[in-house]
């Protein structure tokens, strides 16, 4: 019997798609579901075993909920990981998965734990959440918008890119060069006062977050998928530059992010979503189990490695989540007030910025910074929890202009070139991370820069769906 082809433009974009989806799929799908009930598990038993121990002081108190919330809670962290992008066809795919494990799944847990709302309250936080983060994945869904190619040479892109590196460069040196030097992060906050009263009245820091946010995390990106030595070292260089200036951790910390997504893209023909779920596993499991070895007295390097990772990156999201929806539950919110422009019509009801009201309130005499993720900044913060479902449709709308302006380019470039643009989302408002944390320039960058010559990516279905999508064009990194 002779087999009929349906012909695939007949179909929906994830209709297609299924039909494209290789025979080991399911299997891929149960090897990532796994892998996501393995790291809940885990991150349940550290912050049981590490974080209510160490750092219960701090805000990660325990409190041990019912057997009811704590099905709630398993059920909507799982639930993702059935429609999670199993291959990388988007770039913004990466930022998706970003803000499911660092912020997403400690929002289910961690505010239960501290109990300074009551669990019924605290379970409605969790729906909302869910389903603003099913929102964000909705953009998966819209096709990609047709653009039309900038007519400028790979070369003269390159010539322009390099003069605005130039200038932003030569400018900080100027102003700050009497007092550049590599601080301890102990002493970061020392740096930062100084710097801030060195360039008061200039405009400099529009020159320090471009070089920040999009210059150097893009010549970083690139240099590494072109296995183009001195364009990663040049990033590099620039963002230790920005660090002797102003001593921001994130500009030390995107120099191993970059190379860390990197290593996830090229190492093993496993789809990108299981490893950068296995990945993130192994981090999880290898950080407890140090401490657990180590006992009492962990040493100063295993504390500063175990501090970044079991509390500043994986659960901080989470402490967050509850410390914002608490605190707005009490006080007036900002109707985006916070969002330069916005703060001209709308009055801004704090004397501070408000991570420092918020850090201020929880950790009574402290001049922390509580920045957190946009869910909070610019959903809690700004309308309650119906702002959490606002910025989530506005966060789809961002992944798409950012898939639009990057689909002629493989998605693992554009992936590592927005590396820095998605720890950003993770840890800062959505409208700082477009602005100063850079992540309009680099989709800027990515739209006018021009493929190279045979490197198109083309795709019809590339990340047509959110439940499932087709591999790239290319096998492997360029030589």
């Amino acid at each position: 019997m002779a087999r009929v082809q349906l012909p695939i433009k007949d179909m929906s974009p994830i209709s297609a798609a299924r039909l494209s989806e290789p025979p080991n799929r399911s299997r891929q799908r149960i090897l990532l579901v796994a892998g996501i009930v393995a790291y809940v598990a885990c991150s349940q038993w550290m912050y049981v075993n590490y974080l209510y121990p160490n750092w219960a002081y701090f805000g990660f108190d325990y409190n041990a909920p019912t057997a009811k919330y704590l099905v709630l809670a398993w059920t909507l962290s799982l639930l993702p990981s059935l429609w999670m992008p199993i291959e990388l066809a988007r770039p913004s795919q990466l930022a998706y998965w970003v803000l499911y494990i660092v912020t997403y799944i400690p929002s289910m847990f961690i505010p239960l734990y501290i109990n300074i709302n009551p669990p019924s309250e605290i379970s409605f936080v969790m729906i909302v959440f869910f389903v603003g983060f099913v929102l964000t994945g909705l953009s998966y869904l819209l096709p990609l918008l047709p653009l039309r190619p900038v007519r400028i040479s790979r070369k003269t892109f390159w010539w322009t890119f390099g003069c605005l590196a130039a200038g932003f460069t030569i400018w900080m040196i100027a102003v700050f060069h009497g007092h550049m030097q590599i601080v301890s992060f102990g002493d970061i906050y020392t740096q930062r006062n100084a710097a801030g009263e060195l360039a008061e009245g200039s405009a400099v820091f529009f020159a320090i977050m471009g070089l920040t946010g999009a210059i150097n995390p893009f010549l970083m990106g690139c240099g590494l998928y072109y296995r183009r030595r001195w364009l990663f070292l040049a990033g590099v260089a620039g963002q230790l530059l920005v660090f002797s200036v102003l001593g921001t951790k994130g500009s030390i910390l995107s120099i191993v992010f970059v190379p860390g997504v990197y290593a996830v893209l090229r190492i093993g023909r496993s789809p990108f979503g299981l490893k950068i779920t296995y990945a993130c596993l192994a981090l999880l499991v290898g950080s407890c189990l140090a401490y657990v070895f180590a006992g009492e007295d962990p040493g100063p390097f295993l504390f500063v490695v175990l501090f970044l990772v079991l509390m500043r990156t994986l659960p901080m999201g989470g402490l967050v989540t509850a410390w914002y929806y608490n605190f707005f539950q009490q006080n007036p919110l900002t109707y985006y007030s916070h969002v330069t422009g916005v703060n001209w019509f709308v009055h801004y009801p704090y004397a501070n910025f408000i991570g420092l009201e918020i850090g201020s309130f929880y950790q009574t005499g402290s001049d922390l910074d509580a920045t957190a993720h946009f869910w909070a900044m610019d959903g809690l913060e700004a309308l309650g929890l119906p702002g959490v479902l606002v910025i989530s449709v506005f966060c789809a709308l961002v992944f798409w202009a950012l898939d639009s302006a990057a689909q002629r380019h493989d998605p693992r470039l554009a992936a590592l070139v927005i590396t820095y643009a998605t720890y950003n989302l993770a840890n800062i408002s959505m409208f700082t991370s477009l602005f100063s944390g850079g992540l309009i320039l680099l989709i800027l960058f990515l739209y006018m820069l021009q493929p190279r010559k045979g490197m198109e990516f083309a795709s019809s279905l590339a990340g047509a769906g959110v439940l499932t999508s087709v591999p790239p064009a290319a096998p492997s990194f360029p030589g």
